[in-house]
């Protein structure tokens, strides 16, 4: 075989392919316009001027234009724009498009690195980036370099103007004044000015959620319970915005934000809430810890924070932990009190009284049925009583028309109208409100029993395999007021039991021991149990 043939042979078979992908060839070509803000789109021309520019262009280089993408305000310092994002997924579907065609390279991308990731991926694409006012020939290692270096250059630029907005916050922020969108309870009087110029009012949902940070600080409520009672009075708020807004120092009048970590400032708007209050609702004491004790929060180890308070004080139970023991342990939030006891001990005794609540199954439907009678004998008590309420609405309505007809003839001021109509309705709505809970109360009655007799089946396994959140929303389904916790005499006790858990177990509890020839209600519900919302203090 003569030379010429192997080698063509050689060719042929053994020859390596281009692991270059060669530009599209074409003329077809996409565009992409953008700006950065909603304000240039709206007030400027550079939108325009920037399509204009590259039409000239593309007729001048004998581009044939496709597609146009952009077109509309996005910024360039992430790559997750949306019609950044199809331009790209078009050109990788799309063969045909050769180039895409845009004013400047800080038009494409400021994001540095990404910017030049991006130009590497469409070159293996094929497609080549050209920017109209900077003429540049990528296909060449020197083209290459410069394109790099105008997304380098760009993304300097941008954390250049970074640097002079974020020095520029921070100074207004070391002043006292806030930056940033105005926080749930508050009015900003000159919104469309800068920071220097806000001025800030307390409004009437900040009057409301004031009364958060007071339930908070009393020790009685949970977070979920304050975010209910909140909904009542037209205020919605998720659990975890509930936190975010009774942890922040703003609504006592300060100032503190992660851009200045570790520092707070005096604020130049009105506290809504007084200090000692906001400090209270955070579970914060003037008193230093002491060595080797570290406060916390929402730990599973301590179910029972402020949930349980202390018998002789009164105070709510905080948490600690001990590290050098690795123990934890609950103490009195109130000064000058010395309780302290073993997190584990109290636990334990607390479980115990939730298996005071445990039924046997082969009584449930007995209980169910008992239990509806008797609570719907309760609330047949309720309905004299909306009875009484609708006719004191009837009656209030009357001396609001009185209150109008002498406004309207002069006998009295606006002021005095005012003021005897704002309260009128205001008590008009507040027995509404009554009235339709109780309503909602009564019309689920059956539904409650069932849903109270399946937790009681196994409530104290239930509280022990819960985590913290939901620990504390049982506790407080069967507690609502919380319970107490004796120290002289080691062990727990109860203001107010919740009354369906309360009969759940007086019934379970006598059920085991009817005696014969007794009728059943009469051993189920003897005099000795006390109205709901009375008991006296029980050991449990």
């Amino acid at each position: 075989m003569n030379e010429e043939k192997f080698q063509q042979l050689l060719k042929e078979n053994f020859s390596k392919e281009n692991s270059i992908t060669p530009f599209r060839t074409g003329n077809f070509a996409c565009i992409y316009n953008r700006v950065s803000t909603k304000e240039q789109m709206d007030s400027g021309n550079s939108l325009t001027m920037q399509g204009e520019t590259i039409e000239k262009f593309a007729d001048k280089g004998g581009y044939s234009i496709k597609i146009r993408f952009g077109g509309t305000y996005e910024s360039a310092k992430t790559d997750e724009r949306k019609e950044f994002q199809k331009m790209l997924d078009y050109v990788k579907k799309d063969k045909s498009i050769s180039t895409i065609l845009v004013y400047s390279y800080d038009r494409f991308s400021r994001s540095g690195a990404n910017g030049i990731y991006l130009l590497e991926s469409l070159k293996k694409l094929g497609v080549k980036l050209v920017a109209v006012t900077q003429e540049i020939d990528s296909t060449t290692a020197t083209g290459n370099f410069q394109q790099n270096l105008y997304m380098l250059l760009s993304k300097l630029d941008n954390d250049m103007r970074k640097d002079k907005c974020v020095n520029c916050t921070k100074s207004l922020i070391q002043k006292g004044y806030w930056p940033y969108s105005t926080p749930r309870g508050y009015t900003n009087v000159n919104k469309y000015t800068t920071a220097d110029k806000h001025v800030y009012e307390v409004n009437e949902e900040g009057k409301i959620l004031k009364k958060a940070f007071i339930w908070k600080a009393s020790g009685k409520f949970t977070n979920q319970q304050i975010v209910e009672k909140l909904a009542l009075l037209g205020i919605k708020v998720s659990i975890r915005y509930l936190g975010w807004i009774l942890a922040n120092p703003f609504y006592c009048g300060y100032v503190s934000v992660a851009l200045i970590p570790g520092q707070i400032f005096k604020g130049k708007h009105p506290a809504l809430i007084d200090k000692e209050t906001f400090l209270q609702a955070n579970n914060i004491s003037r008193e230093n810890p002491r060595f080797g004790v570290k406060k916390i929060r929402d730990k599973s180890e301590l179910p029972l924070k402020i949930f349980m308070r202390d018998a002789v004080s009164g105070s709510p139970l905080t948490g600690y932990h001990n590290k050098k023991k690795n123990l934890f342990y609950y103490k009195s939030i109130k000064q000058g009190t010395k309780l302290s006891v073993s997190a584990k001990n109290l636990n334990e005794k607390f479980e115990q009284v939730m298996g005071h609540f445990e039924y046997d199954l082969k009584y449930k439907d007995r209980l169910k049925n008992i239990l509806l009678d008797k609570l719907k004998h309760r609330f047949s008590d309720d309905q004299t009583n909306e009875k009484n309420s609708r006719k004191r609405i009837t009656e209030i309505k009357s001396q609001l028309e009185k209150v109008e007809e002498r406004f309207v003839l002069g006998q009295i001021s606006k002021e005095q109208y005012e003021k005897f109509s704002s309260l009128y309705s205001g008590q008009i709505k507040a027995i509404e409100q009554e009235i339709d809970q109780s309503g909602k109360i009564s019309s689920n009655l059956e539904l409650a029993v069932e849903k109270g007799l399946k937790y009681a089946q196994n409530l104290r396994q239930l509280w022990v395999s819960s985590d913290y959140h939901e620990k504390q929303r049982l506790q407080y389904l069967v507690f609502p007021e919380g319970m107490l916790y004796s120290k002289k005499n080691d062990e727990v006790l109860t203001t107010r039991i919740n009354t369906l858990f309360g009969q759940i177990a007086l019934l379970s509890r006598n059920s085991s021991k009817n005696k014969k020839g007794k009728p059943e209600t009469e051993c189920l519900f003897g005099s000795h149990v006390a109205p709901t919302g009375i008991e006296p203090v029980t050991k449990i």
